[in-house]
């Protein structure tokens, strides 16, 4: 196994650092001074290692989204069928590690939220969610006819992004496990014979 640099080293730790405080003080908050001293950098290392703040913070956000669609696919058993795939996505946007620490839900309400205005994030926002559709899509297209598969992907999306909102503050663990299993009554309702 090749040995890692110290520079991935160091962008790794400004990266989990920039995670940190974007959750703790939010994006204007996330200067690069304090995503520094969190790491126990200085400034100028930061600066060594990234040509701007939308590069880190853009990065950050990929991480997030990596380790988001990672936890799904750890919920999938090996060539899983179509339903199978959908249900992996559907209980692992509601797994607690996503929002079970109130400031990585805090971070990832601040890229949404920055992705209106910040050019490189606003990039990875919509890939994340046109991957994420598109992944839906491939299941559903599967087990519904042509002229049903757009309402049935666009709604379970819809009902995955509004229970994150709503459970991206305070929540119980129960309300993931109500909002999951809302979503998941929402697909057997308009896939027939799908089991869960």
């Amino acid at each position: 196994m090749a040995k890692r640099s110290i520079k991935a080293m160091r962008r790794d730790e400004l990266v989990d650092a920039a995670i940190a405080v974007v959750g703790e003080e939010g994006m204007s908050g996330a200067t690069m001074a304090v995503i520094a001293r969190r790491a126990g950098m200085s400034a100028g290392l930061v600066n060594h290692y990234f040509d701007s703040k939308e590069e880190l913070l853009a990065l950050a956000m990929r991480n997030l989204s990596n380790l988001f669609r990672q936890d799904i696919l750890k919920l999938a058993p090996a060539n899983p069928t179509p339903a199978q795939r959908l249900k992996a996505i559907v209980d692992g946007s509601f797994a607690p590690q996503h929002l079970g620490s109130p400031k990585r839900a805090v971070t990832w309400m601040q890229f949404m939220i920055a992705a209106q205005t910040e050019p490189r994030i606003k990039h990875l926002y919509h890939l994340t969610g046109a991957r994420f559709v598109s992944n839906i899509r491939y299941a559903v297209k599967q087990l519904v006819p042509a002229d049903k598969v757009d309402d049935i992907v666009d709604g379970i999306a819809a009902l995955i992004d509004g229970f994150f909102w709503q459970n991206a503050g305070e929540y119980l663990e129960e309300d993931l496990e109500r909002a999951r299993r809302i979503c998941w009554r929402y697909v057997s309702l308009l896939i027939p014979g799908i089991e869960g």
